[in-house]
């Protein structure tokens, strides 16, 4: 099993586990626990570089401000923050926790919903010009079987950017599933690289950007 370090609010990633029943109230439990310190571990404890750098990749190909974007998954809103400060106008997000929603209300979404990238989204068939999902596909959260709810959301020819740790890029399952999406034409990849992730931590992360076909 995937252990982090045992400093605040990282302890809680420790009992996670996708293969278990009750996975999605464990997470919910760990994110109302954490909220509070979340955004102070995610600088300080892990240097946690995801969010900037997956929009400074998203808006190299979403050029148009005014898309309607969706943040899957969006915690605090750290990715909202930074689609704000580069100028987007349009984005809602999407969490399994109402205490980081809260906390997310401050950083420009157009509107905030409760919801599971392990369930049904929402959302209907192609409701968003543009998506990101950061941070979502790691340890005990959320398998490459996400990836179809996200690919669902988003119209053809829209944008889709995600990331997926390093530690779960195969066992998960998600080096198979982007390349089956690619030969199904569900997709085509445009860029996929890893970089840095959690640089306290030493962790990589892949960087994905695919247009929906």
């Amino acid at each position: 099993m995937f252990i982090m370090t045992n400093k605040k609010g990282l302890k809680f990633y420790d009992s996670l586990d996708v293969s278990k029943a009750q996975n999605e109230d464990d997470l919910m439990n760990v994110y109302q626990r954490w909220a509070a310190d979340y955004d102070d571990d995610n600088d300080n404890l892990l240097g946690t570089v995801s969010q900037p750098l997956s929009v400074q990749i998203f808006q190299e190909y979403v050029k148009n401000k005014e898309l309607k974007i969706i943040d899957v998954g969006c915690g605090t809103g750290l990715v909202g923050r930074e689609l704000e400060r580069a100028g987007f106008s349009n984005f809602d997000g999407i969490d399994i926790s109402k205490e980081m929603i809260d906390i997310a209300k401050q950083r420009g979404y157009s509107n905030l919903f409760l919801g599971s990238l392990n369930d049904r989204l929402p959302f209907a068939d192609n409701d968003y010009d543009a998506a990101l999902c950061v941070g979502v596909f790691t340890h005990g959260h959320v398998d490459s079987e996400g990836l179809n709810e996200l690919s669902r959301i988003v119209k053809p020819g829209g944008i889709l950017c995600f990331t997926i740790n390093e530690g779960v890029y195969k066992s998960y399952g998600f080096n198979s599933k982007i390349e089956s999406f690619e030969s199904k034409h569900v997709w085509k990849v445009i860029e996929l690289h890893k970089k840095d992730y959690m640089i306290k931590e030493n962790v990589k992360g892949i960087y994905c950007i695919v247009e929906l076909q």
